[in-house]
């Protein structure tokens, strides 16, 4: 077996130690029996362990035609993919109140507050680094076809809000909010980490991180490896903390 890069080798770990979780649920249901808590808990736990097996040991994609399988765009997609299952591991968990409300109580019933909560219980090392990294790449300017630009170029950001988010008189939630103030103020700068990792779930729904806006392959590699990076540290700190906060019976 070839030699993994980091982060899905963080992935692999975190997964183990959601095994771990789910076998002290599994133990409680022995004692206790299968309650509405406990059967909620290892239901949530199993899918995020078996999403990050999937994200950490996906290598290729093989596709009925040969043109998909030999174009340049094979490797995003990959990893959007990867991303996208550890994304619904991770959804897994902050989704069901019953694991959740180990970590502590939301301000709102939003998604995003759900998720947050998961995030801002972590103890990130790497965090100021890479997002200093993310900044630069969001910054960078590019030239991209839009209209009424006169072929002017404008920052990854910008391109990206241009191409794919703007909600002409729509609600806007939360992150879409602050990415069109950071795009109105000319920076990337004020987005921070949990901002920047749910924000790449919304692009990745809308595939808008596949064509053009990074302006290279090698950037938009380089940027999704730095969000995939603090996604998969995410997961192993989570199943670490709650490992720790399931009680045996």
């Amino acid at each position: 077996m070839k030699a993994l890069p980091p982060h899905r080798n963080t992935l692999l770990e975190a997964r183990k130690v959601y095994s771990k979780c789910a076998s002290k649920v599994e133990n409680n249901i022995t004692q206790q029996g299968i309650t509405p808590l406990l059967s909620s808990q290892v239901i949530g736990i199993g899918i995020a362990a078996e999403w990050l097996r999937r994200a950490s040991e996906m290598d290729k994609i093989h596709y009925i035609g040969k043109p998909l399988n030999k174009s340049k765009s094979s490797e995003r997609f990959i990893e959007l993919l990867r991303f996208s299952f550890s994304w619904f591991a991770l959804n897994s968990i902050f989704t069901r109140t019953e694991l959740l409300n180990l970590f502590g109580e939301t301000s709102s019933n939003s998604e995003y507050d759900a998720f947050y909560l998961l995030y801002s219980s972590s103890s990130l090392i790497n965090v100021p680094q890479r997002l200093e990294e993310l900044h630069r790449i969001l910054n960078t300017l590019i030239t991209t076809r839009l209209p009424n630009n006169n072929g002017n170029p404008v920052s990854t950001l910008q391109a990206i809000y241009l191409k794919y988010l703007p909600i002409p008189n729509g609600r806007k939630g939360r992150t879409a909010r602050d990415i069109e103030q950071a795009v109105q103020s000319g920076s990337a700068n004020s987005l921070d980490m949990s901002t920047l990792l749910y924000a790449f779930r919304n692009w990745s729904v809308h595939g808008n991180t596949m064509h053009g806006c990074f302006g290279s392959h090698p950037r938009f590699i380089e940027y999704t490896s730095l969000i995939q990076e603090t996604l998969a540290e995410l997961h192993y700190d989570i199943a670490v903390r709650l490992h720790n906060i399931l009680e045996p019976y």
